[in-house]
This record gives structure tokens, C-alpha cells and sequence, in this order.
């Protein structure tokens, strides 16, 4: 091997040392700074969705403590009607459990009302709809949705029920 090296000329050392450096640093790349830098997206990418889930499993919790009776201070079974105030009530409690912030409350003749919900999450809003129709034992009568701004809704939301 060393007669071979001794045999070539300058140019041709010159030209394999060179493509035996370009060798190197590909090697260098991807062996070790391509998984590098793929290892720090991915745990970036799985932070996000460890938080993400956390933030779901919040939500459920919460939704879990708003569902029992003791924590709306309303016992409330399907089937039964609340009178027009106590469904008021029932209504707004469920929506401020649910991490809804009430902008506008209009109406309540004959248990029939409006919310109006500014900067609201699109989840919190439709789980709470569902507590309302399915364990409150309300009827949307009218439900407008607009977008807000920085993954946030505005609503507008006509709720009966109760009895008038």
C-alpha cells in the first residue's frame, strides 16, 4: 500500500486526500449531527404532545367534576325539569365548570335565554352544548359561531328549557 501512495504523483495525492476529507464529513454529518438535530425535533414534537394531552386530560377532569351533581350544587337527573331561574342557573354554572367565560347573558322570559361567549375554545364550547341538551335537559334553539382570533371562537348561543 505505501509503495502505491509513493508511486502517485502531488495531483493524485492531493485529489484522494481531498475525497477521503469529503468522506469524513459526510460520515461526521450523518452519523452524528443529522441524528442530532432529528433527536431534538423529535423531543421538541413529543413535548407538544405530552402537553397536549395533559391539557386534554385537564379538561376531562374538569368536565368529569362539573358532570356530578354535588359540584353544580343542582341535583339534576334526566327527565326531570328545573324551573326557568334554576335552569338559568344550571346552564351558566355548567358553561363557567367547563372553562367558558360568559360575555353576555340576554333574555330568560319563559326559560328561553342567550350567551354570548367572545373568546371561547371550540371544545369547551361543544362539550358544554352536550351538557346542556343531554343533562340539563335544554334545547339550542339558535347556535352561531364565528372565528376570534388565535384558535378561539365567538358564539352565540339560544337555549330553552326549563319550565316557563
Amino acid at each position: 500500500m505505501s509503495s502505491w501512495w509513493q508511486g502517485l504523483s502531488a495531483r493524485e495525492k492531493a485529489l484522494i486526500a481531498s475525497a477521503g476529507g469529503l468522506l469524513a464529513l459526510v460520515i461526521i454529518w450523518y452519523g452524528m449531527v443529522a441524528p442530532l438535530l432529528s433527536g431534538r425535533s423529535d423531543a421538541l414534537q413529543a413535548r407538544q404532545q405530552a402537553a397536549d394531552e395533559l391539557a386534554q386530560l385537564e379538561h376531562l377532569s374538569a368536565a368529569s367534576r362539573a358532570r356530578s351533581p354535588v359540584s353544580t350544587g343542582i341535583a339534576v337527573s334526566t327527565g326531570s325539569s328545573l324551573d326557568a331561574d334554576a335552569f338559568k342557573t344550571a346552564v351558566t354554572r355548567a358553561a363557567q365548570q367547563s372553562g367558558l367565560s360568559i360575555s353576555r347573558l340576554q333574555g330568560g322570559a319563559q326559560g328561553r335565554f342567550s350567551l354570548v361567549f367572545e373568546q371561547a375554545d371550540s371544545r369547551q364550547l361543544f362539550y358544554w352544548l352536550n351538557e346542556v341538551e343531554t343533562r340539563l335537559g335544554g334545547r339550542v334553539e339558535r347556535f352561531s359561531i364565528d372565528q376570534a382570533g388565535a384558535g378561539r371562537v365567538r358564539a352565540t348561543v339560544e337555549i330553552s328549557g326549563g319550565e316557563a
